[in-house]
C-alpha cells in the first residue's frame, strides 16, 4: 500500500530534487486521452494522466496504477514513447516544481472500458490530432504516440 510523506518534507523535497514522474498516453481506437488538470502545477492545462513515482516501484508499475487511480482504467504498458523535464513555477503551496517525467504508451485491456476521473480532474477528452495551444511536453507525448498537428486539408 502506497503511503504518502508528510506536507511539510513533500514541500521540502520539492525546493530541493526534481520528482520522478510517469505519465500515460492511453491510446484507445486511434485517439488518446487528455484530463484537464484540478491541481497546480499546470492547473487547467489539458494533460496526459500520470504523476510520481513511489520508493520501490517500478516506472510501468507506476503507468498502470496511474491509469487505474486517475482514469479507472486496467491498460496494458506499451514502450516508453518521451522522456523530458518540466519546471513549473507555479506548484504545490507556491513552490515550483521540477520533473523528470517518462511517458508511455498504454492501451486499454477491456475495449468496453468505463472511464472515471479522479479528484484531480475536471474533465477529459479524446484527441485524434495534436490540439493547438498544448504544453510542448504534451505535444510530443502526443506525437510519440503517433498523432500530429490538424491542418486545414485535412477537412
Amino acid at each position: 500500500m502506497k503511503q504518502f510523506i508528510p506536507a511539510d518534507l513533500y514541500y521540502q523535497i520539492l525546493e530541493n530534487v526534481p520528482i520522478a514522474c510517469v505519465d500515460i498516453a492511453v491510446v484507445a481506437q486511434g485517439a488518446v486521452l487528455l484530463v484537464q488538470r484540478n491541481d497546480p502545477p499546470a492547473k487547467g492545462q489539458w494533460w496526459v494522466p500520470g504523476g510520481r513515482v513511489i520508493k520501490g516501484e517500478m516506472m510501468r508499475e507506476t503507468a498502470l496504477r496511474k491509469a487505474r487511480e486517475e482514469v479507472g482504467i486496467d491498460c496494458h504498458v506499451g514502450p516508453l514513447i518521451h522522456t523530458a523535464e518540466t519546471i513549473f513555477p507555479d506548484g504545490p503551496g507556491g513552490i515550483p516544481v521540477h520533473s523528470i517525467n517518462s511517458c508511455f504508451f498504454v492501451y486499454p485491456v477491456d475495449p468496453a472500458f468505463n472511464l472515471h476521473l479522479d479528484s484531480h480532474h475536471t474533465a477529459y477528452q479524446w484527441v485524434n490530432h495534436i490540439p493547438p495551444g498544448i504544453h510542448p511536453y504534451v505535444e510530443r507525448c502526443l506525437m510519440g504516440a503517433g498523432l500530429g498537428r490538424h491542418t486545414s486539408a485535412e477537412g
